[in-house]
């Protein structure tokens, strides 16, 4: 317990702008994750209602700080993804972001109100790669928004590398600066990250903690000085990232939660902070574990596997998690105790809940409607980023007839959906291949026709589609080493790599290939080739995050074929980009088609 003398805080009289200080310019737990509804919460204290902010100021304090639970809201964001607004396809657009930035205010006050002591906002990472106007735009919309909103500090996700850091993090470990209204601005929301190493040393982009300082509030609108310590981390997410851009560049993450303990005990013994929060890009519940019961951290805010969650560990360290793509936030209370001595402690977390965004209370289609659901400044930011994205996002390149869903295909295994098939075609059409494969994790949307007869494609769904700029990989192989290709897709290793197919029919069972099928011949069945099927010349095609991602399945011993390849005359070529060139391949399919783009709707993964 720390325990600290102090004199109580009148609450400020002058109202401040959000970052006023512009610069010119998915395992079992042992312990289930409960799913709260914010109007049901059993944790909340007697006789306060969570929802309303009491601090307000009761006029003279007294001398010594008054006896009593002192409160302090914190609002986690996680895994954004770009998604500040969410459009339709019959074009509604959705605020989310303005909507939870409204929220956020109502805690620290709207206006001359406004107090940004009053709560700590947090954001778990994975913040600007989605999106269609996040992508269009390089993340520039989040830049703004994450600075405006007046957010205490970011973690860092696996996401953040997709463009390469240089790209989403400041040199001086924070946001990157942006222009705003003809004007540069400095970016002073803090990076985190304390367990990410390049060449062996600890980056210096990154920092391991911020300690932050806040007013705890009563009942009666009294309020303590207190500081909270955010200590930032990072799940081992190396495998997630395009190889030339994190393992190619010698970053590494150290998944030793040691680090973090020592942190926070490190802050906690020197009395620098009052309470630590772990903000982390890990699944929250995962890291409350790893910590361990001996643990000084008071909560844990999590990220990276897109859950929602609420509760505590075994041992009552209470963790939290926000959800993805600005649908939901998450929100908890810290409690501070103040004795008759006039000492305090932090001692509790409660209220923990997630609140989902209302989809109807976030639109804002014409002047006045939600105006008080909405940040009147997020709005303006959404609206400049749509204004600046809108030749692109009205740009129709043609139409589909096949809603791209991802719901698998029956006779797959889970191994063939829609959007998959219509991904893995446009890049056999970029590399000018006969076959592609596609990783899970590069599925990061849908086009469902949503009651329709027909759907248009925008250059902005296509962006949407290819959110990675990836290079686009082309082998001259052949079909015996193809055949390799399949039988590493198959192993633990190789399946979230070469998840999805086009281009050829392969029957498996369990982790056997047992036919090839290509354009609707049997070239290969049981062990033997048809004729001279295993020597012909096949041209393959992939991402490059696919093909520079080194997995060996540990129970076989196969590696990635292509790392090998990577360095022999059978890489063709490397240098297309998967968006730009999508673009293009289906603007020509469009021109000859009458704008019908077509989706194979077939499973080419086939469970024998």
């Amino acid at each position: 317990m720390k325990r600290h003398s102090v004199s109580l805080l009148i609450l400020a009289t002058l109202s401040f702008l959000v970052f006023s200080c512009h610069k010119p310019e998915q395992p079992q737990e042992a312990v289930a994750p409960i799913e709260t509804d914010p109007g049901t919460d059993p944790g909340t204290d007697p006789g306060t209602d969570p929802g309303t902010d009491p601090g307000t100021d009761p006029g003279t304090q007294p001398e010594s700080p008054k006896p009593g639970d002192y409160r302090l809201t914190v609002i986690e964001t996680t895994d954004m993804h770009g998604h500040m607004i969410e459009t339709d396809s019959d074009g509604t657009v959705h605020y989310r972001l303005a909507y939870i930035a409204d929220k956020a205010d109502d805690i620290r006050g709207h206006g001359q109100d406004f107090k940004k002591d009053r709560l700590l906002l947090l954001d778990g990472g994975d913040i600007y790669q989605g999106g269609s106007v996040s992508n269009l735009l390089s993340g520039w919309p989040l830049f703004v928004a994450v600075d405006h909103m007046g957010y205490d500090a970011v973690a860092l996700g696996n996401h953040e590398f997709d463009w390469s850091i240089e790209n989403t993090v400041d040199a001086d470990a924070t946001v990157p600066d942006y222009e705003w209204q003809g004007e540069r601005h400095e970016n002073k929301v803090p990076v985190l990250c304390a367990n990410l190493y390049q060449n062996g040393s600890r980056v210096p982009f990154t920092k391991d903690y911020v300690i932050v300082e806040k007013n705890a509030v009563d009942a009666d609108g009294f309020t303590i000085s207190v500081k909270i310590g955010i200590i930032g981390f990072a799940d081992d997410y190396a495998s997630s990232i395009m190889n030339s851009r994190f393992i190619g560049r010698g970053f590494s993450i150290d998944e030793d939660y040691s680090i973090a303990n020592r942190i926070a005990e490190q802050l906690e013994n020197s009395q620098e902070c009052d309470a630590t929060i772990l903000l982390t890009h890990c699944q929250a519940q995962n890291a409350a574990d790893a910590l361990g019961s001996g643990s000084r951290i008071d909560l844990v805010l999590g990220g990276h596997s897109h859950s929602t969650l609420s509760g505590d560990s075994g041992w009552g360290l209470a963790f939290l998690q926000g959800g993805r793509y600005c649908e939901r936030f998450a929100r908890a209370d810290l409690w501070f105790t103040v004795d008759e001595d006039g000492s305090f402690s932090f001692s509790r977390v409660s209220n923990k809940f997630t609140v989902t965004v209302d989809s109807n209370r976030d639109l804002h289609a014409y002047e006045g409607q939600n105006a008080s659901e909405l940040s009147e400044d997020i709005l303006e930011v959404s609206d400049a980023a749509l204004q600046a994205t809108a030749a692109q996002m009205n740009d129709v390149i043609g139409y589909i007839n096949v809603g791209a869903t991802t719901y698998y295909l029956d006779g797959s295994g889970e191994r063939a959906a829609i959007i998959s098939n219509w991904m893995c075609d446009i890049i056999r059409r970029i590399g000018n291949a006969d076959v592609a494969f596609v990783n899970s994790g590069g599925i990061r949307t849908s086009f469902p026709l949503q009651g329709q007869s027909t759907r248009n494609i925008t250059v902005a769904n296509i962006f949407e589609m290819f959110p990675f700029n990836n290079e686009i990989y082309v082998y001259d192989i052949t079909y015996s080493e193809l055949l390799r290709v399949f039988e590493y897709s198959l192993t633990a290793g190789g399946n979230s790599l070469f998840s999805r197919v086009s281009g050829i029919d392969c029957y498996y069972s369990s982790r056997t290939v047992m036919k090839l099928v290509k354009d609707g011949v049997t070239i290969y069945s049981n062990g033997s080739w048809n004729g001279d099927w295993a020597s012909r010349k096949v041209t393959l095609s992939v991402s490059s995050f696919v093909a520079t991602s080194e997995r060996t399945d540990y129970s076989t011993g196969l590696p990635n074929p292509l790392i090998e390849w990577n360095s022999t005359s059978r890489l063709l070529s490397n240098d297309l980009i998967d968006n730009e060139n999508a673009v293009r391949v289906l603007r020509d399919e469009a021109a000859v088609s009458g704008g019908l783009l077509q989706i194979d709707t077939t499973p080419h993964f086939i469970v024998w």
